[in-house]
C-alpha cells in the first residue's frame, strides 16, 4: 500500500465535495494513523459552479497543501470530467458519474464508472452521492481504514443517526462497487 495519497474530488457545488474531503481528512487524521491536508475552491455562486477538493493522505509530512500530481480524480460532473481527463497520468484513477459523464475513449488514466447519483436515489437519498464516490475510492486505494471512515462518519453525524446510517450504507455500496468496473 501506498503512504501517500494525493486526491481531487470535483464537479459542481452542492454536490457535498468539500464534506466529502472534510470526513476524508478526518478518518485519516483523527480516526487513523496518517496525516491529512484538504484545501478547496469553489464558485461564487453556492449551487452549480466548478468545485474542487484537493486531499492529500501521508504517513510523512506534508510541505504543500495541494494536490501536484494527482493519484486519483473524481469527477461527478461533465465539466469536471473534462477539465482533468486529458491531463492525468496513466497511473492515476479517475473515477466518475457514469449517469452524468460521458467518458473519452483516449484517457491514459484508468477509468472506473459507476452511476452514483442513480445509487443514491435508489439508497434513499441524492445528497449522498459523494459517499459512495469516496466508498468507491477508498475500496481502490486503501487510502483509510473503512472503520476509520466509519468513525469519521458517526463523528459527523452524531446528532443524526439515521443520517450516519444512510451515509454507511451509501459508504458500503461504494467499497463495494471499488472491486466492479462498469
Amino acid at each position: 500500500m501506498k503512504d501517500r495519497w494525493e486526491i481531487i474530488l470535483s464537479g459542481v457545488g452542492g454536490q457535498g465535495l468539500i464534506l466529502g474531503g472534510s470526513i476524508l481528512g478526518e478518518a485519516a487524521t483523527v480516526y487513523g494513523d496518517a496525516k491529512a491536508t484538504l484545501t478547496s475552491s469553489y464558485g461564487v455562486e453556492t449551487r452549480g459552479t466548478f468545485t474542487k477538493s484537493d486531499i492529500i493522505i501521508s504517513k510523512r509530512e506534508i510541505y504543500f497543501p495541494e494536490v501536484m500530481k494527482a493519484d486519483v480524480v473524481l469527477a461527478l460532473a461533465q465539466a469536471a470530467y473534462d477539465r482533468y481527463a486529458g491531463k492525468l497520468d496513466p497511473d492515476c484513477l479517475l473515477v466518475f458519474d457514469s449517469g452524468t459523464v460521458t467518458a473519452a475513449q483516449n484517457v491514459q488514466a484508468s477509468q472506473y464508472g459507476h452511476p452514483f447519483n442513480r445509487l443514491a436515489l435508489e439508497l434513499g437519498n441524492p445528497a449522498i452521492a459523494n459517499i459512495i464516490a469516496i466508498g468507491t475510492i477508498v475500496g481502490l486505494t486503501q487510502a483509510v481504514a473503512r472503520e476509520a471512515f466509519y468513525q469519521a462518519l458517526e463523528a459527523r453525524f452524531s446528532e443524526k443517526p439515521k443520517a450516519a446510517e444512510l451515509n454507511r450504507r451509501a459508504f458500503d455500496k461504494g467499497l463495494e462497487l471499488a472491486g466492479k468496473k462498469e
